[in-house]
């Protein structure tokens, strides 16, 4: 599954397709009741989406010209933002 691509010194990712790579590597408890069992694959897929999403602006930004701080604020944003679990 190519979740990405390299070009030119950047990594651009495939939302979907990153997405699809994490929910099918993460293993969820069979002991839950099926409807957990998907909510809880569903909140990872749209999770990585938003990430893989967050990660491509990040990486598209030209960071000789940006403001250092910006760039710190975003990466902080990445890092802590979180869907509750349902």
């Amino acid at each position: 599954m190519d979740a990405g691509n390299y070009k030119d010194g950047k990594i651009l990712l495939n939302p979907e397709k990153f997405a699809e790579m994490i929910v099918s590597s993460h293993q969820v408890s069979d002991d839950l009741e099926p409807e957990k069992i998907i909510k809880r694959k569903l909140t990872i897929y749209l999770t990585a989406i938003l990430i893989a999403e967050k990660f491509n602006k990040l990486e598209n930004r030209d960071l000789s010209k940006s403001d250092c701080n910006s760039i710190d604020a975003l990466v902080k944003k990445l890092s802590t933002k979180k869907f509750e679990d349902w």
